[in-house]
C-alpha cells in the first residue's frame, strides 16, 4: 500500500474534526502504561467510536467490531517502545487503511472460517505491495491460526533479509523486533508474538524474474494460497491478476486497484493483455499525481471514468475457467474519492458464505 495514492477521506469530514486527540507519549497515572496517554480501555473505546463513523460500518459490522481490540493488542505489543508505536500508529491513517481494506478482510475471514482443509493443509496468505503491513497485522489476530500457516508481506521497500533497515527502507522492526537485524537490537522479539506468523518478502512486482521466483519457490505446489492486494499502483494490478491466472494454487484472490497506469504506456502504444482479454492502454492511462495533498491533473470526473474503465478491464482479465468472480463498488472513499472498486475471485467450488455476502446486483460470472 502506498500512502500518497488515495487522498480522499474514508470518513465524513465533519465527524473526523470532532474526534478527540490523544498523545501516546504523554505521561499517565498508571505504572506499566506510563508512556501512554490513555488506558487500553480508553484507547479501544476511542477507536471504536471513530470506526463507527464509517459509512460501511453496518455492512461489515463483525470485522469493524473486532478491529479496536486488535489494534489495542498491537499497542500492548509495543509497550515499552513508545517511539516505535508513535511511528507505526497514526490513528487517522490506520483507520483509513482499515476501512478501505474491510471488505477484503471480511471476505478472507469468511473463506478461512468455513474452509474444510484436509491432510494438515493450511492457507498461506500473500499480501502484495503491503506497505507497513496493517492488513496482514489485522488478519494475524483475526483468523484461526490452525487454518493459516503464515502471512507473507510482499513489498519492494523491505530490506534484504541479511540487512539492518536503512532510512529508505520500510523498517520491519514492528514485525520482527530483535528476531532480525533492526536499528536497536536491545528491543524485544516481536516475531513470536503474532498469533499467525508474519514474514516479509522483498520483491519488485514489476520484475518478471522476481515474479517467476515467487511462483517457483512460494506458489507452485504450496497451496492453498490466498492472494490479497489493496491499493496496487498502476500496472501492479495487472501483475496481481496475472499471478492469479497463472497459478492454480491460488484459491482466493482479492484486489482493490489504486492509481491509474502512467502515460508512458499510452505513448508507447501498449496493449495490455490478461489471459484472453486485451485492451488499449490509452483507455486507462492518465497523467496526474498528488503533490502536497493537492491533486495536479485532470478533473476528478475525468479520472473517475478512467478508473472505472481500468477496474472493468482488470475484472474481464481474470480467468473465468472454473472460477467464480465478482466486481463490486463499495463506497469506502468519500469526499471526492472514487477508488471504490473491488474484485474478488475464487476457484471452484465456491465458499457459500463468501459468495452469499458478495453477491448483489454487481457483475458476477
Amino acid at each position: 500500500m502506498r500512502d500518497n495514492c488515495c487522498q480522499a477521506s474514508t470518513l465524513p469530514s465533519q465527524d473526523v474534526a470532532d474526534e478527540p486527540s490523544y498523545d501516546d507519549d504523554a505521561p499517565s497515572a498508571s505504572g506499566d502504561g506510563a508512556q501512554f496517554g490513555l488506558s487500553d480501555s480508553e484507547f479501544e473505546t476511542l477507536l471504536a467510536k471513530a470506526l463507527q463513523q464509517s459509512p460501511i460500518y453496518h455492512e461489515y459490522r463483525t470485522v469493524f467490531q473486532a478491529a479496536p481490540k486488535i489494534m489495542t493488542e498491537w499497542r500492548q505489543r509495543y509497550r515499552g517502545n513508545p517511539a516505535l508505536w508513535k511511528r507505526l500508529f497514526q490513528k487517522d491513517r490506520v483507520i483509513k487503511e482499515f476501512v478501505e481494506a474491510a471488505p477484503i478482510i471480511d471476505a478472507v475471514k469468511r473463506l478461512v472460517d468455513d474452509a474444510v482443509l484436509v491432510n494438515g493443509q493450511q492457507f498461506t496468505i500473500f499480501d502484495l505491495a503491503c506497505g507497513r503491513g496493517y492488513l496482514s497485522m489485522t488478519l494475524s489476530h483475526l483468523l484461526p491460526p490452525e487454518k493459516v500457516k503464515k502471512l507473507v508481506l510482499v513489498d519492494k521497500q523491505w530490506p534484504m533479509h541479511n540487512m539492518t533497515p536503512k532510512p529508505h527502507h520500510i523498517s520491519w522492526t514492528h514485525i520482527y523486533g530483535s528476531h532480525k537485524k533492526v536499528e536497536d537490537q536491545s528491543i524485544p522479539c516481536y516475531f513470536d508474538t503474532w498469533p499467525i506468523e508474519l514474514h516479509t518478502s522483498k520483491m519488485d512486482l514489476k520484475s518478471s524474474q522476481q515474479i517467476r521466483n515467487m511462483e517457483d519457490f512460494h506458489l507452485r505446489d504450496k497451496g492453498p494460497i490466498i492472494l490479497v492486494a489493496v491499493h496496487l499502483c498502476g500496472t501492479l494490478s495487472l501483475k496481481a491478476v496475472q499471478l492469479f491466472n497463472n497459478n492454480p494454487e491460488i484459491r482466493f484472490f482479492c484486489l482493490k486497484p489504486c492509481c491509474l497506469p502512467g502515460m508512458v504506456h499510452a505513448k508507447r502504444h501498449e496493449i495490455f493483455r490478461l489471459g484472453n482479454h486485451s485492451f488499449d492502454s490509452k483507455l486507462v492511462c492518465m497523467a496526474g499525481k498528488w503533490k502536497k495533498n493537492v491533486w495536479k491533473g485532470p478533473p476528478r470526473t475525468t479520472t473517475k471514468a478512467y478508473f472505472e474503465r481500468w477496474a472493468d478491464n482488470l475484472f474481464l482479465g481474470i480467468d473465468s475457467t472454473d472460477t467464480a468472480k465478482i466486481q463490486k463498488s463499495i463506497m469506502v472513499q468519500r469526499n471526492g474519492g472514487y477508488q471504490n472498486e473491488f474484485l474478488f475471485a475464487e476457484r471452484l467450488p465456491e465458499t457459500n458464505s463468501v459468495w452469499d455476502a458478495l453477491r448483489s446486483d454487481e457483475r458476477v460470472e
